[in-house]
């Protein structure tokens, strides 16, 4: 397959774009030949998982079906009962009677097999299985229905809007989501370090050494060669086109790529990689130092102190595109005096750092320590020190 190279993700237009907020950029590319185009697809995003920050996007906030990369939701939601101890990878897991009705790809679970959850979340990671992933949201939730309710709950505290789950595996065409969404949640799965050895395993097998072994072929191709890759998740079927969302970490910077409607597979990973080079390329975090002499000591009315020292809540971290982080602008907005009593932590200011008109960074600012207030009783008490230590 011929290479497509990216003309820095038309470098002046995305800059733009994210500098002063113009919204979704579009890619453009050259390379080897010309005349071939970048894949297409419905939509695509591209973003940084710490911040959630959009880097390049293409109908971002549109509805579509998603098919697989619903069960994103279904393992992150195992990810966040095993990281609360309420369950095991060892924990035995009955297969619930739905298993039989469910079409490909599936481990050919027959009802009431057990199977170790480690298994089942392994089939799903790897290879999709719809059956395993049914037999894990009936184990956690109860039924099938109620699990779907845990995950659409759990999308609205994500802040995904624009999001309909209506099965754990995303066979019901009644799903739908955005790849803005997808985004969200990919990132917020990949924060959990629980499933890494099965993101990468290109082949496995359940029912090792039985009549009924079961293989397990990787989705997502990405995942045995592209530098610095976590994982993902893949999935087709003809009323979603080819979807897929994966994650990949160099030095510092955690970029999710999604991509929903491809023609095919071979085209939706193309444009994956694509994003992903081109986010790693063209795109750094910056950690500007702020002018300290700004954050000068803030006088204290009525304390046993004059003034109480400041620092911003949060230490400048920001993702700009390369090179532009140095135009960073800083804003201070510190209080002339406050009250005593004063509490260590307590909110005196606002600092925000603009690039451009976008503000990429807001941190409140506070006190460092706590003050008294200075009562009759306490003015007393420290006369009362001066004097007997004359």
């Amino acid at each position: 397959m011929k290479k497509i190279f990216i003309l820095n993700l038309t470098i002046i237009t995305a800059i733009t774009a994210f500098i002063f907020g113009f919204g979704s950029t579009a890619l453009a590319v050259s390379g080897e030949n010309d005349e071939k185009p970048l894949p297409e697809a419905k939509a695509y995003v591209l973003a940084e998982a710490e911040t959630g920050e959009i880097l390049l996007a293409k109908n971002e906030a549109e509805r579509l079906p998603v098919t697989s990369l619903a069960k994103i939701m279904t393992l992150l939601l195992v990810a966040e009962e095993i990281s609360a101890g309420n369950i095991t990878l060892e924990d035995s897991v009955p297969a619930p009677a739905e298993v039989m009705a469910l079409k490909a790809p599936v481990i050919w679970l027959n009802p009431g097999e057990i199977m170790p959850l480690g298994e089942l979340v392994k089939s799903v990671v790897i290879s999709s299985s719809n059956d395993a992933a049914l037999a894990l949201a009936v184990f956690i939730g109860g039924s099938a229905e109620e699990f779907t309710a845990r995950m659409n709950r759990r999308a609205s505290e994500l802040g995904m809007n624009d999001t309909f789950f209506a099965d754990p595996g995303g066979f019901d065409q009644n799903s739908y989501s955005t790849a803005r969404d997808v985004a969200l949640m990919t990132a917020e799965l990949f924060s959990h370090e629980l499933f890494g050895e099965f993101y990468k395993t290109r082949l496995s097998a359940v029912r090792e050494g039985t009549e009924r072994e079961t293989q397990l072929v990787n989705t997502n191709k990405l995942a045995q060669w592209y530098n610095g890759i976590l994982g993902g998740k893949a999935g087709q079927s003809p009323f979603a086109g080819f979807c897929a969302a994966v994650c990949a970490e160099r030095d510092d910077m955690r970029l999710v790529a999604v991509v929903i409607g491809a023609e095919n597979d071979d085209n939706g990973f193309e444009l994956c990689e694509v994003l992903l080079d081109g986010g790693f390329r063209d795109y750094e975090f910056v950690e500007p130092e702020p002018d300290t002499t700004r954050f000068s000591p803030v006088k204290v009315m009525r304390g046993v102190e004059k003034t109480v020292f400041t620092v911003p809540e949060s230490p400048a971290r920001f993702i700009a595109p390369r090179g532009y982080g140095s135009r960073a602008e800083f804003e201070y907005s510190v209080a002339e005096s406050i009250a005593a009593p004063v509490k260590a932590g307590q909110v005196v200011g606002n600092l925000i750092v603009r690039l451009g008109d976008k503000v990429v960074f807001e941190s409140d600012i506070i006190t460092l320590y706590d003050i008294e207030e200075l009562t009759f009783a306490k003015s007393f008490a420290l006369v009362s020190q001066g004097i007997f230590c004359m």
